[in-house]
């Protein structure tokens, strides 16, 4: 009879230590499957804090503005005889800074279409200057023009074939350029991008 008590006390003894492994094999789960739930809020929390945080009317603002600058540039270098294209580049990067500088978000997709997008704009604008002020400078002295009368005659003068297309190429030249400046962006935003899931994961 003894014998069979300490079996029957060593087996229930068994058994209650399987309960209790399983009961807290089933709670480390839980517990794990709850942390990472937290960790996943948490993050999905930041991310919307962060788009949240940016601010597109103000980037798109800072976007203008600095591609502005690249501009002024592309008309000052154009005047001096050379090849203005090079703004294209310069006109992109600082118009991203500016997006970047005004929104309050670094690596945005909005930020990269804004950017295009002002640069398009500013550099198209810049183009026509030069050719306004250059209409200025040669007209001038016969016709008593100023520059306002050149700018309102651009219009007519991008009619000639041979002036539309020269204007064209120097654009090309400039979007070509500055498209260089977006990939290399676009690249490293993608790269920042993979970087911050990795540390995540």
């Amino acid at each position: 009879m003894n014998n069979n008590d300490n079996k029957n006390t060593e087996t229930l003894e068994q058994a209650q230590n399987e309960i209790i492994d399983a009961t807290v094999d089933q709670t480390n789960i839980l517990y794990d499957g709850q942390t990472k739930f937290n960790i996943k809020a948490e993050q999905n929390n930041v991310e919307a804090i962060e788009d949240k945080s940016e601010n597109i009317i103000a980037g798109a603002v800072g976007a203008f503005l600095f591609a502005l600058v690249g501009g002024i540039l592309y008309f000052i270098i154009y005047q001096m005889g050379f090849i203005a294209g090079i703004c294209g580049l310069i006109t992109v990067v600082l118009s991203s800074f500016g997006y970047q500088l005004f929104a309050g978000k670094k690596g945005s997709v909005k930020g990269i279409v804004f950017s295009i997008i002002m640069s398009v704009l500013v550099l198209a604008a810049a183009e026509f200057f030069c050719l306004s002020y250059a209409i200025y400078n040669e007209f001038k002295a016969d016709y008593g023009i100023n520059f306002f009368d050149a700018v309102r005659s651009t219009p007519a003068f991008l009619s000639d074939g041979e002036l539309l297309t020269h204007v064209i190429k120097d654009l090309l030249i400039a979007y070509a350029l500055g498209a260089v400046a977006s990939l290399g962006t676009i690249k490293a935003n993608i790269t920042a991008s993979k970087q911050k899931k990795s540390e995540q994961a």
